[in-house]
């Protein structure tokens, strides 16, 4: 894997000395925070799905949140702080393959990065809003609004995470270059068309919450993995 110089202001290539490339800084965050989303995805699947996961109709959705609103609480609470970590390693990476012209890929990465924004407002919703309403006697409207907009964010979140993921590494396993390797990249481009169906079967309609859960948990297993090679690789 070709290491990634530091330059200085006029593109001249530096010792690096004291310095840590983007590349490392890149895969070291993406690591650190896909292993707390991978956390954060432990803890959803512990609160009743109907809570944690989209295309549920509403009446289960609050019954489920009422029964699991400490646990879904706890998730959300560990994955806006895990998302933020994740999305500064995913907007160096883009910012290494510009330097590097590799628009394609780029154009992945960013889209994983939107989706990690989106699963940021997913997790605040989750962590801080849902709880408190489905307690409340009388919030039963207020906490449907607040569902479906979940929901909405979840499935979108989804369908970016698995499209910018399939992109970015199906690029990857072309690269003369790769950050990956390329059994890592073509598992990635697994995971990656497996969440955007998901999404887009409940975007739909069907039943596919749980689909859409299961995609990003692998995600984030597989982008903590990923992030220690492509810092290693530096």
């Amino acid at each position: 894997m070709a290491s990634s110089a530091t330059l200085d202001l006029a593109g001249r290539p530096t010792s690096g000395r004291g310095t840590v490339s983007i590349q490392r800084a890149a895969g070291a965050a993406l690591a650190l925070g896909s292993f707390g989303v991978a956390v954060t995805s432990a803890l959803y699947a512990l609160a009743p799905p109907a809570a944690a996961l989209p295309a549920f109709p509403i009446d289960l959705a609050l019954a489920g949140t009422a029964a699991g609103a400490g646990m879904l609480s706890a998730a959300g609470r560990v994955g806006i702080f895990s998302d933020v970590v994740m999305a500064t390693g995913a907007l160096l990476i883009v910012l290494e393959l510009a330097r590097r012209g590799r628009s394609t890929a780029a154009a992945g990465w960013t889209a994983i990065l939107l989706s990690i924004v989106v699963f940021i407002l997913v997790d605040a919703v989750a962590g801080y809003v849902l709880g408190p309403m489905a307690a409340r006697g009388d919030g039963a409207a207020a906490f449907a609004g607040f569902k479906l907009l979940f929901d909405a964010l979840f499935m979108l979140g989804t369908l970016a995470f698995g499209s910018g993921t399939a992109l970015a590494l199906a690029d990857e396993t072309r690269a003369q270059a790769p950050m990956l390797s390329r059994s890592m990249a073509l598992l990635g481009v697994a995971i990656g068309v497996a969440a955007s169906l998901a999404a887009l079967a409940c975007f739909l309609g069907l039943p596919m919450g749980q689909g859409a859960g299961l995609s990003i948990a692998l995600g984030s297993v597989f982008f903590a993995v990923a992030g220690v090679q492509i810092a290693r690789g530096a």
